[in-house]
């Protein structure tokens, strides 16, 4: 055995000796000391031997700090000469270590990424989704978790392959997940009929860009005034895509205000009447009632029995207000009124305003509804 084998079995030796010490100082040291062999003296070492350096590490990580092992973890990412069982545990760490590995070790296979995905947290389904060149597999198991954030995060990954299949289906939650619609129409090399479909329910915008970006047929994406209007008319809450989401987000219990406000921020006015109507347990009829009413004091005794934060109550009243009474805007002095008469309204009176029809017809002012 030449002296070079001796002295790397030595210090392998004094190595495992090391790892026998489970002060806090020591492993810290030996952290770092295992991280230089593997980082600075990678052509002295064997496989064999890397392995068991990497085998300590494992063993002595739960006694190590974090900060340690992320700066381990941040030295060693772009080094293909680690142990592959190493760059895998690491990657199964706390988001602090795994990222750096997530990001740019290309140690980690398909099958790795895929086992992180459905194993760890939606920080380390983020770090994969952002991986430059994941392959199609990768991408389905990303869409697959259904977490809004990992797929868009995944859709504005130009270097990712994504199979057509999961292209139909993010274009399709599209049309209520608005903040996937023009992420997607601009991945390279989207195919046409995506495009032309999402044309049905995109904005202008959109729709100006696909016709100019797109070789589809300019007949296609011709949307009917009449058949729409008709189509509208023809449509009850049994059948409206809107009111299905609707109901079936309540009966998942995810029917939420701040649903409700984002609907209101996105133009979507039918889905806010619907989950408005939903969460108030009163009839669209009714909502549109109190929405359109010219008595902000109407809409902030509904907002108030939903509970909602004085601020939030504040921006639905302020675009609502905006749209529907153009031509008489609330003066400044007026918003302040109805802003304060909100924050001393009490949720039992509110609740009886809300049940008084003279009230909600606008025939009766509040103070006369207790």
């Amino acid at each position: 055995m030449g002296s070079d084998g001796q002295h790397n079995i030595n210090q392998i030796l004094n190595l495992v000796e090391l790892a026998e010490d489970k002060s806090p100082t020591q492993r810290k040291f030996l952290y770092e000391k295992i991280g230089d062999f593997l980082i600075e003296d990678e052509e002295d070492f064997s496989s064999a031997e890397k392995e068991l350096m990497a085998d300590i590490l494992c063993r002595i990580t739960s006694d190590v700090e974090k900060s340690v092992r992320a700066t381990f973890s941040r030295n060693i990412s772009k080094n293909n000469e680690i142990p592959h069982d190493l760059a895998l545990f690491l990657a199964k760490d706390d988001i602090d270590v795994a990222l750096p590995i997530l990001q740019d070790c290309g140690l980690l296979a398909e099958s790795d990424l895929i086992d992180v995905i459905k194993t760890r947290s939606s920080q380390h389904q983020l770090a994969v989704a952002a991986r430059d060149n994941i392959s199609e597999r990768v991408s389905k198991a990303l869409c697959d978790t259904n977490n809004e954030e990992v797929c868009l995060c995944l859709i504005n990954n130009h270097t990712a392959a994504i199979p057509n299949s999961a292209l139909d289906i993010l274009s399709d939650q599209s049309e209520t997940i608005v903040a996937y619609q023009k992420p997607l129409l601009q991945r390279p090399f989207l195919p046409p009929h995506i495009a032309q479909k999402m044309y049905q329910w995109v904005s202008i915008a959109l729709r100006e860009y696909i016709a100019e970006e797109f070789d589809i047929d300019p007949s296609l994406l011709k949307i009917d005034t009449v058949e729409k209007e008709a189509a509208i008319k023809s449509i009850s809450e049994e059948t409206d895509p809107s009111a299905k989401l609707v109901d079936k987000l309540y009966a998942a219990g995810e029917l939420s205000n701040g649903f409700l406000l984002k609907s209101l921020r996105q133009g979507e006015i039918d889905l806010f009447e619907l989950s408005f109507a939903k969460l108030l347990d009163i009839s669209r009829q009714t909502i549109q009632k109190i929405l359109y009413t010219k008595d902000p004091q109407v809409l902030a005794v509904a907002c108030r029995v939903l509970g909602l934060d004085p601020v939030v109550f504040s921006t639905i009243l302020e675009l609502t207000y905006s749209v529907n009474h153009a031509d008489t805007p609330l003066t400044r002095s007026e918003r302040e009124d109805v802003i304060s008469f909100y924050e001393l309204l009490k949720l039992d009176a509110a609740k009886r305003a809300l049940d008084n029809q003279l009230f909600l017809n606008g025939e009766i002012k509040y103070y006369q509804t207790n």
